[in-house]
């Protein structure tokens, strides 16, 4: 059995669990205030055969509402429901506050990074620093898909060719962000075999490896139905769009350009 080395982010969860919690505080101060204007007493919703009867329930006594006071009603309800989610938010962030405070003692990551040096050379670590990781990455050597006689002639800034201008356009801007990226890197899919994706790229804040696919003859009804079969497999094969799966899309009528593959890389690859 085989282990890649790859980059964690082992804090992610500190920062995930931080919005969270932020937020949650913000459902508590609405929630606080919105009671503070809450009618007084307890709803009782009784269901019985010729409707729904509705109760009010206070301090000096019970009150029967008639179906009328629909808006008293559904405030005194819309209450009952807050205050129950204020009890379980309350909880939720003295657990939550609690955790985020939590001194972490050592991480998978840093137990390599305080060894030394003559002991680190001797080690296959687990993960990687970003940086090394990327680095490591973008040194990786591959025979991308041949190209034939009669193919497009087409060239990146850097001296890579490419099949299409729009696919010179996303390798120029991946260079100008300093995105790291493969071109037409042989792998397998299955029910599909041997492909070559258009790009992998690295997100450089998590590590992870993204494919981006540009379909770029949408006018063509074959290639339209060939692109769509390639998008079921990459869901077959656990790529899915936002997540590790990027593709975008060209016709004659509707080119694609620079403002469009930056729109890409700073949403999903920064």
């Amino acid at each position: 059995m085989e282990y890649k080395a790859k980059y964690i982010d082992e804090n992610k969860w500190r920062v995930e669990l931080e919005k969270l919690t932020q937020e949650y505080e913000r459902m508590l101060a609405f929630i606080e205030q919105e009671l503070k204007t809450a009618p007084e007493g307890r709803l009782e919703v009784r269901v019985t055969r010729t409707g729904n009867q509705y109760c009010v329930v206070k301090p000096s006594g019970r009150e029967y509402l008639s179906k009328k006071e629909v808006d008293r009603i559904r405030r005194l309800a819309q209450k009952n429901y807050y205050e129950k989610v204020l009890r379980t938010l309350r909880k939720a962030v003295k657990r939550n506050r609690k955790l985020l405070e939590m001194k972490q003692e050592s991480s998978v990551a840093g137990i390599y990074q305080k060894m030394i040096v003559a002991r680190r050379d001797l080690i296959t670590p687990l993960t990687s620093p970003i940086n090394e990781f990327i680095e490591r990455w973008s040194k990786v050597s591959y025979e991308g898909k041949p190209f034939e006689e009669g193919d497009p002639v087409h060239y990146a800034k850097n001296g890579l060719r490419v099949r299409s201008k729009s696919e010179a356009t996303i390798v120029d801007l991946l260079l100008d962000y300093g995105v790291p990226f493969r071109y037409e890197y042989p792998m397998y899919l299955k029910g599909l075999g041997k492909v070559y994706p258009d790009f992998i790229v690295i997100n450089k804040r998590t590590g992870e490896e993204i494919i981006w696919e540009h379909f770029g003859k949408m006018d063509d009804w074959k290639y339209a139905n060939d692109m769509v079969k390639r998008v079921e497999t990459y869901h077959y094969n656990g790529y899915f769009e936002g997540k590790n799966l990027i593709y975008t899309l060209e016709s004659a009528r509707n080119p694609f350009g620079a403002r469009d593959a930056r729109r890409i890389i700073e949403q999903y690859l920064l």
